[in-house]
């Protein structure tokens, strides 16, 4: 390009530079509240001789006697999004029915449960752990028992979910060492609305426990294995109810069995109802029933737990 010509382009872009820059911002949106009650949004375009004029989307321009207006304020900026991580923190007191009659009584102890969760548009991923502090009869009191679970939720339709969990905890109460469960299925929504929520996930996965010493020794002394490992199968269900707004419900089971020729069956079923005091803050009280048929005799292989306590809502 010749310099002729490049000098009028540049005089050209300076000046739709300069009339953009002077262009006036448009007025920000008000409400008029009237003194009849009623109220109008919109920006206003003038003022002045006893009136205001007003353009409302919709309408278009509406001439109000100044008279006839109660109140203007501006229109409060929308709330930020909703942010996709959430947590919990819950203060627990804790009641578990007698371990093994006649070496370990009922157990009363504290339990501390914190939880992170992040939501998407098609799917969750959950992150919870536990740490239990036990008075074990007639042992003394000591952190004998805590878990790490990570949970994941992806929906493919409006009411199919891929689910997966994989759960490691200790629990030296039942004298195991360690216990390991993952496993993942397609789920089904039989009840999905505002209120109420019913869920049934079938699945498959990989399954393993080992011992404490001691549950080792009441093994070996029961002629059974002090382990089990293999694939297993089960189902897991999931129920939501909201009975207030400020009330809630939920159910969930975990019911597993080996694919091995070493059979052992685990389940775990919760349910909890928690009521909130204020947007943060709330009380709880959950039953939880555990049940692992590899346990060795006297153990009891199914556990009842009666949970009381305060939840954070973070």
């Amino acid at each position: 390009m010749r310099p002729s010509h490049l000098l009028p382009a540049v005089v050209l872009l300076v000046c739709a530079h300069l009339a953009a820059a002077q262009t006036p911002s448009p007025a920000p949106l008000e409400i008029i509240r009237l003194v009849s009650g009623s109220s109008l949004v919109g920006r206003v375009t003038a003022t002045g001789e006893g009136k205001i004029h007003l353009h409302v989307d919709g309408l278009g321009d509406v001439v109000i006697d100044s008279a006839a207006v109660a109140s203007r304020s501006p229109v409060p900026p929308p709330p930020p999004p909703p942010s996709p991580w959430s947590g919990t923190a819950s203060g627990s007191v804790t009641s578990i029915s007698t371990i093994a009659p006649g070496i370990a009584g009922s157990t009363l102890g504290a339990q501390i449960t914190l939880g992170a969760a992040r939501t998407g548009a098609r799917g969750a991923l959950t992150l919870d752990g536990n740490l239990s502090y036990w008075r074990r009869k007639p042992d003394t009191a000591a952190v004998d028992q805590w878990g790490v679970t990570l949970g994941g939720r992806r929906m493919l339709a409006p009411r199919v979910v891929l689910m997966g969990r994989s759960q490691f905890e200790v629990n030296h109460l039942q004298y195991l060492k360690y216990r390991s469960t993952t496993i993942a299925g397609l789920g089904y929504f039989v009840v999905k609305s505002g209120r109420a929520s019913l869920l049934f996930a079938p699945g498959v996965g990989y399954g393993k426990n080992e011992q404490t010493a001691y549950g080792r020794v009441l093994s070996f002394a029961a002629g059974i294995p002090a382990g089990v490992e293999g694939p297993i199968t089960g189902l897991h269900d999931v129920l939501s109810v909201q009975l207030t707004p400020t009330l809630s419900f939920q159910q969930d089971m975990h019911y597993f069995w080996s694919l091995t020729d070493t059979p052992f069956r685990q389940a775990q079923f919760n349910a909890r109802l928690l009521g909130m005091i204020s947007t943060h803050l709330g009380l709880s009280i959950a039953f939880m029933q555990q049940y692992d048929s590899s346990m060795p005799p006297p153990v009891n292989r199914t556990l009842r737990s009666l949970v009381s306590g305060i939840q954070v809502k973070l």
